[in-house]
């Protein structure tokens, strides 16, 4: 049977616009203007030592994968005013920590409080300055956050410590085995054994905080990569490693995109 050529044309670009769209729907990609990729370029020039590494390739990478998420995430001030500058500091973290890898949308989470100071829980009565919540939200102290940032080597930053525990948890939440999940339990195992030597009250690099569990332990040691990876590198070198196959990135190295990820 012969091939209409002009209904199999109309069939390929259908084919692939739909694709295309899918392919904006999984990453959220958003229109970006010169006049505001300079705005959020200036702001984590000031802000980020991180951002502050990259090559400008890779900059523009940040700088668009910042505006996206600002774009697609609620982000809901509860006290507090939510300014642009505001948004660009909350999301700053969940972009670092997701800066190797193709996806960098927590489809878990889609909504973020922020407090104008600690804040009290509901439940519980005690202060806090940030968690994530396993049903999509993630809350953060605004303080807090901004203090992790402007010292980047006190390996005490809420933002990477929150969104890493978001980022364990959507991983863990997936119900199709993938790469990720696969480096990730290589972390956790390790992790296990690094908790029972804290709680024995072992000399280690993490703050004692880190054996309160193997959750806990993960956010130190997104904490520890980013801002001491030195330190991390040279004394537990095998979660160092193990870290840079998950995170796709070797910040002792300066170096924040080892490969493109299939």
């Amino acid at each position: 049977m012969p091939v209409n050529e002009p209904l199999f044309i109309l069939m390929v670009i259908f084919i692939l616009s739909v694709t295309f769209l899918m392919a904006r729907g999984i990453y959220r990609l958003s229109y970006i203007s010169k006049a505001e990729a300079r705005r959020v370029h200036s702001f984590y020039s000031s802000h980020s030592t991180y951002y502050n590494k990259l090559n400008k390739k890779l900059q523009q990478r940040f700088v668009q994968r910042a505006f996206s998420l600002t774009q697609n995430l609620k982000i809901v001030g509860r006290g507090t005013r939510v300014n642009h500058s505001v948004k660009y500091m909350v999301v700053a973290a969940l972009v670092q920590v997701t800066f190797g890898l193709n996806s960098y949308f927590l489809k878990s989470f889609r909504t973020i409080f922020v407090y104008p100071s600690s804040y009290r829980h509901p439940h519980t009565g005690n202060m806090h300055d940030g968690e994530v919540h396993p049903d999509g939200l993630i809350c953060l102290s605004i303080p807090q956050l901004v203090k992790g940032f402007n010292n980047p080597t006190d390996v005490l930053n809420l933002g990477l410590h929150e969104m890493a525990h978001a980022f364990m948890h959507s991983i863990l939440s997936k119900k199709n085995s993938n790469t990720l999940v696969g480096a990730l339990n290589e972390v956790l195992a390790i992790s296990e054994v690094e908790v029972g030597k804290i709680k024995e009250g072992q000399p280690h690099i993490f703050r004692s905080y880190a054996g309160e569990s193997v959750s806990e332990f993960f956010a130190v040691a997104i904490e520890h990569f980013f801002e001491n990876p030195q330190g991390l590198q040279s004394s537990l070198p095998l979660l160092y490693t193990k870290l840079t196959v998950l995170l796709n990135q070797d910040p002792a190295r300066n170096v924040f995109y080892l490969r493109k990820v299939k």
